[in-house]
């Protein structure tokens, strides 16, 4: 429910929420396990595992005839995406990574890079940090001690390596401290992995592996790369430009209702943050919240009208509904009669705790002043299973053994399959899998067409002032 004061506003804000068009909607399942096999893998899988998950839910047996259908279904998705022309390259990497032991190594020591390079440059400031060889007068020794913090800024290990024993055969008695820090250097396990890691980079799996990621997943800090994460963050922040602003119409519509003494109390609030002491404590709760519609009150704390989420695409939704029903669900604990203060992008704001409780999820669903608000293109293509259940379906061990099976030239059945729909149910690893469907469908529910809802805004006020 709405906060109860202002119930003209609230109401009006409500009544226009309704109004406004769900074009992201999820689209219907097949309406028997015969229409989902006619209609091909995807939807078997996504019928199956919603059958799965109802049946879960009342506590009986999923019929016997869905898990040959799953089991053929997931089948038929492995080997298209084992398909060598058009089939999914981070998989067959991943397969590729199950069979082979060099790849594991690889992958194993890849895996803590970041941490790697960050302890060797520290281990090279300490001695021959820029600053520090401010000091050393010019010449041969300050030279190399520079060369060493250059290998170590560019990567370049092995060099780094050699440059470090080669600097330790050349001190003299009166360098200890030097001598000690060049030493550890040369023998620091962090070192020794990363030119280890650079040596297995020219195996052939490993190359292999690597270019296989790279169809998919560009390299971390490659150029690709950093074009991708700049061209996200810009359509990131195109969406939530759209949404404060179509919000900003909102708070004039409502402020033109209240009218009177009260006047312009509405206001928009970006990125508002979730106070400590209403925090997750580390169970991935979302603790930062887009943009939200507040009514402020001149002799105390305000309340909260409406929350946004902001997506630049409908598919992200899915992923990001459990982690802010959690969030909202930690705003509902707030005292009823307490005040939290919300730092923002636009000031810190005071909330009374009455209207945080108001935002507590009915079930699995956004209560209703919570919406998504996204600004692209609806798909012209819904898909039933989510790209993230895929994926977690593919990596599922039973999965990994059909499909080496399949890249070492065998038929394998797929009754082999039957453990990933046996722990369908079960698995905490799953869980999100099983709930993948209706998940997406509660989210696309609660998903608004940023545009819709300005024009909405628009229709309105034509019709009432």
């Amino acid at each position: 429910m709405f906060p109860a004061s202002n119930a003209g506003p609230q109401a009006a804000l409500r009544d226009l929420l309704r109004a406004v068009p769900r074009r992201y909607r999820a689209p219907p399942l097949p309406e028997s396990l015969e229409a989902a096999v006619a209609a091909g893998s995807e939807a078997t899988l996504a019928f199956a595992i919603e059958a799965a998950r109802v049946a879960e839910e009342r506590g009986v047996p999923a019929p016997a005839a869905l898990g040959d259908a799953f089991t053929a279904a997931l089948a038929a998705l492995i080997r298209r995406a084992m398909t060598p022309d058009g089939g999914d390259p981070v998989f067959q990497a991943q397969v590729l990574q199950s069979r082979d032991a060099q790849v594991r190594d690889w992958v194993q020591i890849e895996s803590v890079a970041a941490a790697d390079a960050r302890t060797v440059r520290a281990a090279v400031d300490a001695f021959a940090h820029p600053g520090k060889l401010r000091d050393r007068p010019e010449g041969a020794r300050r030279d190399a001690l520079s060369s060493l913090h250059a290998l170590a800024a560019g990567g370049e290990w092995r060099a780094l390596a050699a440059g470090a024993e080669s600097l330790l055969a050349t001190l003299g008695d009166d360098e200890s401290r030097l001598e000690s820090g060049l030493h550890d250097l040369a023998v620091h396990p962090a070192l020794r992995r990363r030119i280890r890691a650079q040596a297995m980079s020219a195996l052939e799996p490993v190359r292999r592996y690597r270019a296989l990621r790279a169809r998919r997943v560009p390299p971390a800090g490659s150029e690709v790369a950093l074009d991708q994460g700049r061209a996200a963050a810009r359509e990131g922040a195109q969406a939530e430009h759209a949404a404060a602003e179509a919000l900003r119409q909102v708070t004039a519509f409502l402020n033109d209702l209240e009218g009177g003494s009260a006047r312009g109390s509405y206001r928009v609030l970006r990125t508002l943050l979730t106070p400590r002491e209403l925090s997750g404590g580390g169970d991935r709760s979302k603790e930062e919240w887009d943009v939200a519609i507040v009514r402020s009150a001149d002799d105390g704390p305000g309340d909260v009208v409406l929350l946004a989420e902001v997506k630049a695409a409908p598919a992200a939704v899915t992923s990001d509904m459990p982690r802010l029903l959690r969030g909202l669900a930690r705003l509902a604990q707030a005292d009823a009669g307490a005040a939290f203060t919300f730092a923002s992008v636009d000031g810190a704001v005071r909330l009374r705790g009455s209207s945080l409780r108001a935002l507590d999820p009915p079930g699995r669903s956004l209560p209703e002043p919570v919406i998504y608000l996204c600004s692209a293109p609806t798909e012209s293509r819904p898909t039933l299973l989510g790209a993230a259940a895929k994926a977690v379906l593919l990596s599922e061990p039973a999965s990994l053994v059909f499909a080496c099976a399949l890249a070492d030239g065998a038929a394998p059945p797929h009754a082999g399959l039957r453990p990933v729909w046996d722990a369908l149910p079960h698995e905490t690893r799953l869980r999100a899998t099983l709930n993948q469907y209706d998940t997406a469908r509660r989210a696309r529910d609660a998903m608004l067409y940023t545009g819709d809802l300005r024009a909405a805004v628009e229709l309105i006020r034509r019709a009432q002032f």
